[in-house]
């Protein structure tokens, strides 16, 4: 309906005011419809300018909507443009719609400019946070204040938002009071380095969409709001983590708060923060989205539900909840919603923290290592598809089994990070890349060249026998070196594995290669937008315990076996062939023409 409204509106407005100017024109008028229901009756025998006059009196008795000249400016400039005639058809056309329409037809207007969140991840996020009347709500990253619209059904005591946007922040307050707050508070600033809600004290619940990648710009490290570890200044989401953490009551606070998923496992400062919040037992449970769930990204994202009193049945642990993209609702190629029926599902499991196989699972903090929080480290699904076949996999069982780690069989290294101003077509040493690896083995010819003055050359050397292993985009692509060469080199994106003497490396490039290995390396791989493996998870990775000569053995009956399979198959090609021939002789035309087989 509000697409249709926007539509409507877009196209009568058309020439005489531009898309970005739409949401102010609606969000106004959605404020003075709320005020008075027949407004737009009286002004259709006014002057064009009485709109202004009424918008002024009335808003100017609001003691909570911040930047209110700056608002009312933007009107008055959209008002003079409109010439009388279409001035009066807009009028008509937005008498038939309530202030709630009108306001939310505003907000859909502006998805192309600005994130939205959906309203059924508004109603998720409100959900899991419990809201309880009398409740104390903040909103750091308010936005147009949907998430704070979606807590007022649960009566809370107080609302309070704050925007870094000014124009948002107008749009959140009157969104506010149009959809009847008793009592709300928007402020406008920065909330990382000008915070304005403390004044109104800790918050019973805190709930939160803050902006993706926001780099940490100021230096935080003093203030008491981020005391669990260093920000990182490339991202931003751990910093909006403590900050919602700071912002709770100590004895009884809960936050919802949704990050990219790159946040789980990122090293340096994020890693130390995330560890450091796990010790102190905060986070309660993490839920992972699909991709599209946001109208201006396409990365997956997660819900973090944080805890200052968790009870019993949470403490010392963590609960993980799996959305697949075929649970949601597709609305179109960039968005995705959830249904009532899934919010419902997601709430009563957070609830009661019941453990389904392939959607939830609840963790002992002792079981997650090096600070990881991806959902797929813990809820695991138990088929997977490769090469045309079905793999089941049963991970308790394979805890089981003795294996060995692939450190204690080979020796593993990152490549040379070659760039183009590295690339030289006289250069001394030349680079194996992914897509070098191709299924017949190495393809040597395209090799790029790099100049001569590589530091520490010896390290990015490869030798006959070393693996190359994929680590980053496709990450089970394997290629083995079969020839000496000192001037070959490998890509950081490949991981060199190097046997020791107890290995045989053709034995391992089949293990490798195997489905039952590529379940594993897709476990272990992780990322947003390009997957990617660590050095450290695939230090780790399980490997058969063989002895030598098992290997050998094993490595010839494969190779043997596959030697007869392709003599079989070429018999069929000759087979097929024959067959094709002699039709092809039958044919009048086949005295002109002589078919002869490729040679190979």
């Amino acid at each position: 309906m509000t697409q249709a409204i926007e539509l409507n509106l877009t196209n009568e407005w058309r020439g005489t005011m531009s898309p970005v100017d739409i949401p102010n024109m609606l969000v106004a008028s959605a404020y003075l419809k709320y005020k008075n229901n027949d407004i737009f009756k009286t002004l259709m025998l006014q002057y064009k300018m009485a709109f202004l006059d009424s918008l002024e009196h009335e808003i100017m008795q609001e003691d909570n909507i911040p930047e209110l000249k700056e608002f009312l400016s933007r009107t008055k400039e959209l008002i003079e443009k409109l010439p009388d005639g279409k001035y009066r058809e807009i009028l008509k056309l937005i008498n038939d719609y309530s202030p709630k329409m009108l306001i939310n037809s505003g907000f859909e207007a502006m998805r192309n400019q600005e994130h939205i969140n959906s309203e059924s991840l508004n109603k998720l996020i409100v959900s899991l946070a419990n809201i309880q009347t009398g409740d104390m709500v903040l909103d750091a990253t308010a936005g147009t204040a949907g998430t704070l619209v979606e807590a007022i059904k649960h009566q809370p005591s107080l609302l309070v938002g704050q925007e870094i946007n000014s124009e948002l922040s107008t749009f959140a307050a009157i969104n506010l009071i149009v959809n009847g707050a008793e009592k709300s508070v928007i402020l406008s600033g920065d909330t990382l380095q000008n915070p304005e809600y403390p004044k109104y004290g800790k918050f019973d619940k805190v709930v939160q969409v803050p902006p993706f990648g926001v780099k940490v710009e100021a230096d935080l490290s003093n203030d008491d709001r981020f005391k669990f570890g260093p920000l990182s200044r490339s991202a931003g989401d751990w910093a909006f983590v403590s900050n919602a953490l700071s912002a709770l009551k100590p004895d009884n606070g809960k936050a919802v708060i949704v990050v990219p998923n790159g946040a789980l496992f990122r090293g340096g400062p994020d890693r130390i923060i995330r560890q450091s919040i796990l010790n102190f037992d905060f986070i309660e449970t993490v839920i992972s989205l699909p991709n599209g769930m946001f109208n201006n990204t396409m990365i997956p994202t997660v819900i973090l539900v944080l805890n200052t009193n968790k009870k019993e049945n949470a403490k010392n642990r963590v609960q993980f909840i799996k959305v697949t993209e075929d649970m949601v609702t597709v609305v179109n190629r960039r968005e995705r919603v959830l249904s009532n029926e899934l919010i419902s599902k997601i709430s009563t499991v957070y609830g009661n923290k019941e453990s389904i196989k392939g959607f939830s699972e609840t963790v002992n903090l002792n079981d997650i290592h090096n600070g990881d929080l991806v959902v797929d480290s813990y809820v695991v699904q138990d088929s997977y598809h490769f090469d045309g076949l079905e793999v089941k996999a049963d991970f308790n069982k394979l805890d089981r089994i003795k294996t060995l780690k692939l450190s204690e069989v080979a020796s593993l290294s990152r490549g040379f990070n070659n760039t183009r101003a590295t690339e030289s077509e006289n250069g001394k040493y030349q680079v194996i890349r992914i897509s070098d690896i191709t299924e017949d083995g190495i393809n040597y010819d395209e090799l790029v060249r790099v100049t001569s003055d590589v530091k520490n050359v010896d390290d990015y050397r490869v030798e006959k026998g070393d693996l190359l292993l994929s680590i980053r985009g496709t990450t089970n692509k394997i290629g083995m070196v079969d020839k000496d060469d000192d001037s070959l080199l490998f890509n950081a994106n490949l991981i060199r594995i190097r046997a020791n003497r107890t290995t045989d490396p053709e034995w391992l490039k089949i293990y490798l290669e195997s489905p039952m290995a590529k379940v594993l390396l897709e476990r272990i791989s992780r990322g947003t937008t390009i997957r990617q493996i660590s050095l450290q998870d695939l230090k780790n990775f399980p490997i058969p315990e063989l002895t030598l000569e098992e290997q050998k053995l094993a490595k010839q009956e494969y190779q043997i076996g596959l030697e007869e399979v392709q003599a079989e198959l070429e018999k069929l090609r000759q087979k097929e062939y024959n067959i094709k021939r002699a039709f092809y002789q039958k044919l009048p035309v086949s005295d002109a023409f002589e078919i002869i087989p490729e040679k190979k």
